[in-house]
């Protein structure tokens, strides 16, 4: 990756990048194609340094900064949107971390446009707190085993951040992709989202080094995390809902056919047809507006850190997901009243706006957090964090 010291230069290498991605999307979408060289030129435009601080040879952007060009990313191709997310977490979570090797090699990494990937759910236990995975201490260094599922752009990645349990105390062990033992399945069969490599890790007695594990120690951090996780799939919805804007008007713009009951023989001067092109456009400017809004919330954290404040990140992310979920999901929907039979045809792949809108609001379901937002209302509970919501019930047990 070229060095690029200016924040508007970087940008601008960045819109450059991403300026081509919708023009194959749809296609990559129907013969499943994984968008391996869209990412590649992202990660060398600089995406994945911008919120590496200059000391580590990043540009330091702001989260504001970085909400535009993920909503930018995923209006493009949503897959890429969400490919991100794990990497923008460690790159988060490094920020964090004490000094040490892991913080100093990978920001560095990350700077010179080498990718993180994530390895943290799995599917055969009931839920997070019930890691399988383990890790074990093998003379001077670890040794860890597994399998996880949702390593969402895993499959792309230089490094991964694989989430363990030892001792009661949730663990990220990094460890190079391509170390032996490990292996990634393309195997995700969602319905939506079908390229973000979302499948399966294995990891057979896969050797970690002890300065590459981070232990999810601060309170705050632990709640930054939450909110920035969610920040990342809400950017992603604001982008799908935007493709589905653009893709829609395009579409009318070009109709030449109409419906006996329309009032004018032209779709595009159809009264009833522009209001519809209206609202989608109007969903997709609230849904990002919506993103801009929390992107700020987290650079005040980020700025002066405090449970008032961490309180308030985990609030509006979890308010953010909610309405972004009903916005996008409508405006998803709602293209086809405008688009009539016209808008069904396969080639279009108009479906996968839907689809993909759906899929990412199916993560960290939304009914959790509008209820995380009434309890606080009604009954002055704070909203917690996962990891620290069982730090918490594990020191109760003890």
């Amino acid at each position: 990756m070229a060095p690029v010291d200016d924040l508007q230069a970087r940008l601008d290498v960045i819109a450059e990048a991403t300026a081509g991605l919708a023009a194959g999307a749809a296609a990559r979408d129907a013969e499943h194609k994984p968008p391996t060289e869209q990412l590649a030129q992202l990660l060398a435009a600089g995406v994945g340094a911008l919120r590496v601080p200059a000391e580590y040879g990043g540009v330091g952007a702001t989260v504001l900064t970085l909400a535009d060009v993920l909503i930018d990313i995923a209006a493009g191709d949503s897959n890429l949107g969400q490919i991100f997310r794990g990497h923008l977490g460690l790159t988060e979570i490094l920020r964090f971390a004490a000094p040490g090797v892991v913080r100093e090699t990978l920001l560095r990494a990350a700077a010179e446009g080498k990718f993180f990937g994530p390895a943290g759910a799995e599917l055969s236990t009931p839920n997070l707190t019930a890691l399988a995975t383990t890790l074990q201490r093998a003379d001077d260094h670890y040794v860890l085993s597994g399998r996880k599922y949702y390593t969402t752009g895993s499959l792309h990645a230089d490094w991964l951040n694989v989430l363990v349990v030892d001792d009661e105390e949730f663990i990220s062990a990094i460890v190079p992709r391509h170390r032996a033992g490990i292996t990634i399945e393309d195997d995700w069969d969602g319905f939506g989202q079908r390229l973000t490599a979302s499948g399966t890790a294995r990891f057979e007695s896969v050797r970690v080094d002890p300065d590459y594990l981070l232990r999810h120690r601060n309170p705050l951090a632990n709640d930054y995390m939450e909110a920035f996780y969610q920040f990342v799939h809400s950017a992603v919805q604001a982008g799908i809902a935007r493709a589905a804007a653009d893709d829609l008007a395009t579409l009318v713009r070009g109709r030449t056919r109409s419906y006996p009951l329309a009032s004018t023989p032209e779709p595009a001067a159809d009264p009833q047809v522009l209001q519809i092109v209206g609202e989608v456009r109007s969903k997709a400017y609230s849904a990002r507006a919506n993103v801009l809004l929390l992107a700020r919330s987290l650079d005040a954290f980020v700025a002066d850190p405090s449970p008032r404040a961490a309180e308030r990140i985990l609030l509006e992310s979890a308010a953010t997901q909610v309405v972004n979920t009903d916005l996008v999901g409508a405006a998803t929907w709602r293209l086809f009243d405008a688009g009539s039979a016209s808008a069904l045809k396969s080639e279009l792949g108009l479906d996968r706006h839907w689809r993909n809108a759906r899929t990412v609001s199916s993560h960290n379901p939304a009914i959790y957090k509008a209820a995380l937002i009434g309890d606080h209302a009604v009954n002055g509970n704070a909203p917690r964090s996962f990891l620290n919501s069982v730090a918490e019930a594990r020191a109760k047990d003890q």
